[in-house]
């Protein structure tokens, strides 16, 4: 298969007019570091089946949480809900719903890298989504302090027109290769699809075990390659073992289970909707509703189509209403006109069909997702010790790494 964009990077999207600050430095030397706090949509009502408990986690991963949780309180980690997942790397306070858990069991649980800030009942649990924003505070180490003033100008842009709303690195994975698993589900190519989840060492891999498995792998020593997984990297290990027992790659595959086949899919459809994103911000018009755009009302979350551009610049330039791009899938929404152009000639040249994800393994309806999100309650100072604080609120679903890029990089001027 011809892979003409596969090799950039997933989460490669133009900064809005070549902005950039030019700060440098770094953003996660300690977990505490990146702080983010879940602001929730409805509080609890202390009444019902359900215990909803706010933690706080540091440098864990939400997957690795919700089994320590399950374990501590004897219930299926499957039916904990959560309303997003949230850094490893990092500090972060979020919501998870346990059925029929008291609240006092919860409060009662203990873990070194797990705290139980609250929990209260109420009648349903936690789904996806049910967040009003993610509230951040972010510190830059080693930061230019002579670029500071013009952090602030940028972080003002950004605040003013809206952040271009693309999916960051942890999207796709430590290996940054996520997207490239849910491509070869799509297309049936398990050969390819073992191949990156057992094979092929990158430099992103953070625990160096693993980097000895996939070499293992790659040079055919299956059983050794096996051992070597750590019981942790549960996908792999399973699929490994599939092999060793003389499964084929497909069966291998249809071994792992629901979960991380929608954390691929998803990476795919978020490297396609980058990629429409990053084209709108080169020419200038992912904040501009053009005749033919699907256009997301912020208020409500609700779409239409643009028919008439013009007697829609006014909510665009406010901020009231943005276009939108692909999450591709079956049955999509689709614009007219030349948006349509654009994102035809992307999913073309990526050989994405949208009728592949009426499959059953990798079952998706096509939605919409706005090019770009409000920033709100910004500012940046500087602290005592010379580190640079940034503070910032986004809606749920967007990725605070969009506005580092735009603080610590320098512009195409720079």
């Amino acid at each position: 298969m011809s892979e003409p964009h596969l090799l950039r990077h997933p989460a490669a999207v133009a900064r809005l007019d070549g902005l950039g600050a030019g700060l440098g430095g770094e953003y996660r030397q300690r977990h505490e570091d990146f702080f983010v706090e879940e602001i929730p949509l409805y509080r609890p009502t202390g009444r019902g089946d359900h215990t909803i408990a706010q933690i706080e986690k540091r440098g864990t991963a939400t997957f690795d949480a919700l089994l320590f949780l399950s374990k501590a309180c004897k219930v299926s980690e499957r039916i904990i809900g959560y309303a997003g997942l949230k850094d490893a790397r990092a500090v972060t306070r979020q919501y998870v719903s346990l059925p029929k858990v008291s609240p006092e069991r919860v409060l009662g649980i203990r873990h070194r890298k797990l705290r139980i800030l609250s929990a209260i009942r109420n009648e349903k649990p936690l789904r996806i989504g049910h967040l009003k924003g993610n509230r951040f505070t972010i510190r830059i180490r080693g930061a230019d302090l002579s670029r500071v003033d013009r952090a602030r100008e940028v972080l003002n842009t950004l605040t003013r027109r809206g952040m271009p709303n693309g999916y960051g690195r942890q999207r796709y994975g430590t290996r940054q290769d996520g997207h490239l698993l849910g491509r070869a589900m799509l297309h049936e190519d398990w050969g390819t699809f073992i191949e990156h989840l057992l094979g092929l060492p990158r430099e992103e891999e953070l625990n160096p075990v693993m980097v000895q498995a996939r070499t293992a792998f790659d040079a055919g020593k299956l059983q050794e390659a096996h051992d070597l997984f750590p019981i942790k990297h549960r996908t792999e290990k399973k699929a490994s073992g599939v092999l060793l027992r003389g499964g084929s790659p497909r069966e291998a595959f249809e071994a792992l289970g629901r979960g991380p086949r929608r954390i691929w899919i998803s990476a795919w459809q978020s490297y396609l909707f980058n990629r429409v994103l990053d084209q709108r911000v080169r020419e200038g018009t992912f904040d501009r509703l053009l005749e033919g755009d699907i256009a997301w009302q912020h208020a409500s979350g609700a779409t239409y189509p643009v028919r008439d551009a013009a007697a829609e610049e006014q909510r665009a330039r406010s901020g009231q209403a943005s276009p939108t791009g692909p999450l591709i899938g079956y049955d999509p929404p689709l614009p007219t006109g030349v948006p349509a152009r654009l994102e035809h000639a992307i999913l073309e040249e990526e050989g994405a069909d949208p009728e592949s994800f009426r499959v059953s393994h990798a079952k998706a309806r096509g939605l919409r997702r706005p090019l770009r999100c409000p920033v709100e309650e910004a500012a940046l100072d500087v602290e005592q010790d010379g580190a640079v604080l940034v503070r910032f609120t986004l809606p749920p679903g967007t990725y605070a790494t969009v506005i580092l890029e735009h603080l610590m990089l320098g512009g195409e001027d720079a």
